[in-house]
C-alpha cells in the first residue's frame, strides 16, 4: 500500500487502473515488472476493500440505500392501478427544494444521505396501498390515494410536507422544503409518462418553485399547461378562420361635437361553436408568442377592407375603422407589403383604413417608426399612436413622426377628482393640438370625464360610457343604416 501511494497519489488511482489496463492488453510484458505488477495488486485489493467497508457501514448505519424502489417498479404500480381503480390516485412528482444549494454547503456525501432520509420520511407517511420510488437523484414519484375534494388534498399535502420538513436534524443541516406536482388519474388514464410528464411540469412551473417554502400545483386544477394550450392553438386557429369562427367586432368612436359615430376601432373576438366566446386574454397572448398573431391580423385587415367596401355599395356610407398592429408585424421589414398585397384583393378607399401603433410597441425605436409611418401615410392610409400615457410615453415620437392621431390611454381616466390627473389629460391634449393631431380619449366610463374632455376639445371618445364592442352586424344596423346618434 505504501509502494502505490508513493508512485501514485490517491486522486490518480481510477485514472491509472484505467490506462494501464487499456494499454497493457496489447503489451503484457511490462507485467513482468514486480513493482508494477505489485502496485496494481494492492490497488485491486484496496478498491475490493473500500468496497466491503461501504457495504459494511450500509448493512450496520441507520439508513439502507438497496431498500429505495426506481421508475420500473412505480411505473408497474401505476399499470396495475390504471387496469383496476385509477380514479382513487393521484401521481406525485416531487423534488427537494435547492439541492444543488443543499450538496454545495455540505457535500456529496451529506446530499446522498439527505436524498435517503426523505425517502424514508414519505415512506413512513404513506397508507396501506400506496407508493414510492426514488427516480434519479432527489427527484420521487410517488402513488397516494385521493383523499376527496381539492380542501382535502391540501390538508393532505400540509401533512406530507410537515412529514418532510420537520424531520430530526441531528446534522444541523436546517428545514428541508420541497416542490410537488399533482396528477390526478382519471376513468381512462393516460399512459405513465403522459402523467409523469404532467406532474413533473405543473410542479416545474409553478410560480413558488422559486421560493424557498414548499410549493404544491394540482395539474388541471390550479395549473393549466400553457405549452399544450399554444400547441392547440397552432392546430385549430387556421381551421377557425376558415370556418369564420374570429368574428369582426367595431367600438364606436363618437365625435363630441356631434355625437355622430363615422369612426371605429377593429376588434376580433373567438366564438367557437362548442366553446363559446373564448376570452381574449386567454387566446391572444399565446398568439403573439408562436406568431400567428400575425395572420390573424391581416386576416382582420382583410375582413375590414371588405365590409368597408360593402357598406359604401350598400348604404353609401364611409365609415373609417383603425386596425391594430402587431409587435412582431411591426418588427418585420417587409410586413407592408403584405398588407398592400391583401388591400388590392379587398380595394376600399384608402382614407377609411388607419393603423393604430401600440405605444410600448413604438417606444425608443423612433426612426424605424418614422419610417413605417411614411410608408403607410405614401400610400394612403391614416397612422394613430394608441395607448399613449399607458407607460413611458415618449414624445420624441410625436416630434419626428407624421402621426395623425393620438389616442390617450384608458389609465389616464381613472380617478375623476384626481387633479394631478386631469393636470395630465389637459396638457397631453394641448401638445397634441399644437401638433395638428386629432385626439381620442380611450376608456371612457363616466359623464363627468365627457364634460371635461368637451371644454378640452378632445375630437372623440371610444369608451364604455357611449358604446362597447360590438359585432359587426349591430353596428351596421346602429350606425351605417339607421344614422343613430350618442348624447353628448
Amino acid at each position: 500500500m505504501q509502494l502505490m501511494t508513493v508512485l501514485f497519489p490517491p486522486q490518480w488511482k481510477v485514472r491509472w487502473v484505467i490506462k494501464t489496463s487499456v494499454r497493457r492488453r496489447s503489451d503484457r510484458k511490462h507485467f513482468s515488472d514486480p513493482a508494477v505488477f505489485l502496485c496494481f495488486i494492492l490497488l485491486l485489493k484496496e478498491s475490493f476493500d473500500v468496497k466491503m467497508d461501504k457495504a459494511s457501514d450500509m448493512k450496520t448505519g441507520d439508513i439502507i440505500m438497496v431498500d429505495m424502489k426506481d421508475e420500473k417498479w412505480i411505473r408497474e404500480r401505476y399499470e396495475e392501478i390504471c387496469r383496476t381503480n385509477p380514479e382513487e390516485y393521484m401521481l406525485i412528482s416531487l423534488k427537494i427544494k435547492r439541492f444543488r444549494v443543499f450538496n454545495r454547503l455540505f457535500g456529496r456525501e451529506a446530499g446522498d444521505k439527505l436524498i435517503v432520509k426523505v425517502y424514508h420520511a414519505i415512506s413512513e407517511f404513506l397508507s396501506e396501498g400506496e407508493y414510492l420510488a426514488r427516480i434519479s437523484g432527489d427527484y420521487y414519484n410517488l402513488l397516494i390515494k385521493v383523499p376527496g375534494d381539492y380542501d382535502d388534498i391540501f390538508h393532505h399535502m400540509i401533512h406530507l410536507n410537515a412529514q418532510i420538513r420537520d424531520m430530526p436534524d441531528e446534522e444541523g443541516f436546517g428545514k428541508i422544503y420541497t416542490g410537488m406536482g399533482l396528477y390526478l388519474l382519471t376513468k381512462e388514464p393516460v399512459d405513465f409518462l403522459t402523467a409523469q410528464y404532467n406532474a413533473d411540469i405543473c410542479r416545474a412551473e409553478s410560480k413558488e418553485s422559486l421560493y424557498r417554502n414548499t410549493h404544491f400545483e394540482i395539474y388541471g386544477m390550479t395549473y393549466w399547461d400553457k405549452n399544450l394550450l399554444g400547441y392547440d392553438l397552432e392546430q385549430t386557429i387556421r381551421p377557425a378562420m376558415e370556418n369564420g369562427d374570429f368574428k369582426l367586432y367595431l367600438q364606436p368612436k363618437v365625435d363630441l361635437k356631434t355625437g355622430r359615430v363615422t369612426e371605429a376601432e377593429a376588434l376580433v373576438r373567438w366564438i367557437d361553436p362548442e366553446r363559446g366566446m373564448i376570452p381574449v386574454s386567454e387566446f391572444l397572448p399565446e398568439l403573439e408568442k408562436n406568431g400567428l398573431i400575425d395572420e390573424l391580423d391581416l386576416y382582420t385587415f382583410e375582413k375590414v377592407c371588405r365590409t368597408i367596401s360593402r357598406w359604401i355599395d350598400q348604404y353609401g356610407k364611409k365609415i373609417r375603422i383603425s386596425v391594430n398592429l402587431s409587435s412582431s408585424m411591426f418588427n418585420y421589414r417587409y410586413f407592408f407589403k403584405e398588407y398592400i398585397n391583401a388591400y388590392e384583393k379587398n380595394p376600399c378607399p384608402k382614407e377609411c383604413i388607419e393603423f393604430e401603433f401600440l405605444e410600448s410597441i413604438v417606444l425608443n425605436q423612433v426612426e424605424l417608426v418614422s419610417n413605417v409611418v411614411d410608408q403607410v401615410k405614401e400610400f394612403g392610409f391614416g397612422c394613430s399612436l394608441d395607448d399613449f400615457g399607458s407607460g413611458y410615453s415618449s414624445f420624441s415620437v410625436l416630434t419626428n413622426t407624421k402621426l395623425d392621431t393620438l389616442k390617450i390611454d384608458r389609465s389616464l381616466f381613472r380617478n375623476e377628482s384626481d387633479p394631478r390627473e386631469k393636470a395630465i389629460v389637459r396638457h397631453v391634449i394641448e401638445t397634441a393640438k399644437e401638433l395638428n393631431m386629432r385626439v381620442i380619449a380611450e376608456g371612457v366610463e363616466t359623464r363627468g370625464y365627457v364634460e371635461f374632455l368637451k371644454e378640452l376639445h378632445c375630437d372623440a371618445i371610444q369608451g364604455y360610457v357611449f358604446y362597447k364592442p360590438m359585432p359587426v352586424e349591430e353596428f351596421e344596423e346602429k350606425f351605417v343604416k339607421n344614422g343613430e346618434c350618442a348624447e353628448v
